[in-house]
């Protein structure tokens, strides 16, 4: 049965960068079923960053749920985001069941895979062909263009950065320091690769900016610590023309190895098996500890084992693996 035609269709995306990305293929199912002249994405402000990225069609980007969409598409599971949507009068809801929102959505589902065990972008997926959707692409593929790449190398060179010698590293983690490859470590490793001809550009928040003065300390080739100073659009554009992006489970993993970067990510604290990035190039380093994975923002125990298993050597050999 072919779908109605939809006018305008809202999605909901995650609330972080990283399940925004891991939710990329099933936001393009429910895209390429429904045909919507227009769609909507609702959630932070950096989504419209994103947005040209995702390969959803005509998307707009907005911080309230508009009220004249005749569908919405909910992936975070919260009530309030269901409320959200109830409120607005969209007549079709479709979402998972659970935190009492069951009635607010007349399109819910049981998840059918677990979230603590599955892998995040099978449960999305697992919403859209709970939905009838069906799925064609399972993998994330992030869109770059011509003028990003561009872009980003002129961003490179205006800080005495030869693109195609620059190397990406994003040294922290958003969610906690459990999830972070230590700053000594990371220094040692780009003092290797600085001294190996590579030139090291940190990406980063500006919460994460001393981070980022640790792990560059000691290195005397062309470096530049970008953490704070650019928006999340000139950090994809970079992304998009750099040669390797080495990183802890984050965000910006998900980005460059959806956008077909070479990714080397170091996970300690999470599990790959729930949260490897989708990318065709792509190396993840793991070598849990007993207490591996603890899902925890902090480690609590002495010395952080999961991360300490990982000799900076593994992580240097592994980069130039990977740039060969």
């Amino acid at each position: 049965m072919k779908p109605a035609k939809t006018e305008h269709m809202v999605i909901l995306p995650p609330n972080w960068l990283g399940d925004v990305i891991m939710a990329q293929p099933a936001m393009r199912a429910f895209c390429n079923y429904h045909k919507p002249v227009r769609t909507t994405l609702v959630g932070q402000r950096w989504l419209s960053d994103l947005a040209p990225t995702l390969g959803l069609g005509n998307v707009s980007c907005a911080e309230d749920v508009p009220a004249d969409a005749e569908r919405a598409i909910l992936f975070p599971n919260s009530f309030r985001s269901a409320w959200k949507v109830f409120r607005s009068g969209i007549p079709k809801r479709t979402g998972f069941r659970g935190q009492w929102r069951s009635l607010l959505l007349n399109r819910g589902y049981t998840p059918g895979l677990n979230m603590i065990r599955e892998h995040h972008r099978n449960y999305f997926l697992d919403l859209a062909e709970q939905a009838g959707i069906p799925v064609e692409q399972r993998e994330v593929e992030l869109a770059t263009s011509a003028s990003d790449i561009a872009a980003g190398q002129r961003l490179m060179r205006s800080h005495g950065l030869n693109p195609k010698k620059t190397i990406c590293i994003a040294p922290g983690a958003q969610f906690g320091g459990a999830k972070r490859y230590p700053a000594e470590s990371y220094r040692q490793i780009i003092r290797w690769l600085s001294g190996s001809g590579w030139h090291i550009l940190i990406l980063g928040t500006a919460a994460e900016r001393e981070i980022a003065e640790q792990c560059l300390a000691e290195v005397a080739a062309p470096g530049w610590n970008s953490s704070g100073e650019t928006s999340l659009k000139q950090a994809l554009q970079i992304l998009s023309a750099c040669r390797l992006l080495l990183c802890n489970d984050s965000g910006l993993m998900h980005v460059a190895a959806g956008m077909g970067r070479p990714v080397v990510g170091i996970f300690g604290a999470t599990d790959p098996e729930r949260t490897a990035p989708s990318g065709p190039h792509v190396k993840l380093l793991y070598q849990p500890a007993a207490c591996s994975p603890c899902l925890q923002r902090e480690c609590s125990v002495a010395g952080q084992p999961c991360m300490a298993n990982i000799a900076p050597e593994t992580v240097r050999d592994a980069c130039l693996e990977m740039l060969t």
